[in-house]
């Protein structure tokens, strides 16, 4: 009797929560933070333009999953460069479809879990600058997710602006 009872709460507590809760990770994301030359700074602000984290790299914060925000990285004599961090679909959110109700899903979009952010790891080579002409050079950019694939890869050429 107690074992029926105690695994009916441990379902009502599931059912009652929304799985990527639970499961994904919550409602904040740690996001690894790399760069070459390493020391390099960087600022993150979300997408209404508040500051939201300010340190050097390698460095690995914790972000809210409800936004997206933009990352700039710099270093004396390298042109700076930025980068989005935009948010998906967790993927444990098509878990609560399998459960008796669709609170869970509710609570996990409330709550911000039902979102991850990409890229989750962050691996920037800044290019050195001379100041007034920046013709051949070039930026490289690789995207990866938490496992280190790598989800894109960006080479732009850098122009400077006066």
């Amino acid at each position: 009797m107690l074992r029926k009872r105690s695994f009916a709460a441990v379902l009502l507590l599931i059912g009652a929560s929304g799985c990527a809760t639970l499961f994904g990770g919550g409602s904040s994301q740690p996001i690894n933070l790399t760069s070459d030359p390493a020391s390099a700074s960087y600022v993150v602000k979300s997408s209404s333009g508040l500051q939201m984290a300010q340190g050097k790299t390698p460095n690995t914060i914790q972000l809210p999953r409800k936004n997206e925000y933009q990352l700039e990285i710099t270093a004396p004599g390298y042109q700076p460069q930025t980068m989005v961090l935009t948010k998906g679909v967790n993927g444990w959110v098509w878990v609560n479809l399998l459960g008796p109700s669709l609170f869970g899903l509710a609570i996990d979009f409330v709550s911000g879990s039902g979102w991850k952010l990409e890229p989750a790891l962050v691996n920037v080579s800044l290019q050195k600058g001379n100041g007034d002409d920046a013709d051949g050079m070039y930026s490289r950019i690789t995207m990866q997710d938490a496992k280190g694939h790598v989800l894109n890869e960006r080479v732009t050429r850098l122009v400077p602006t006066r």
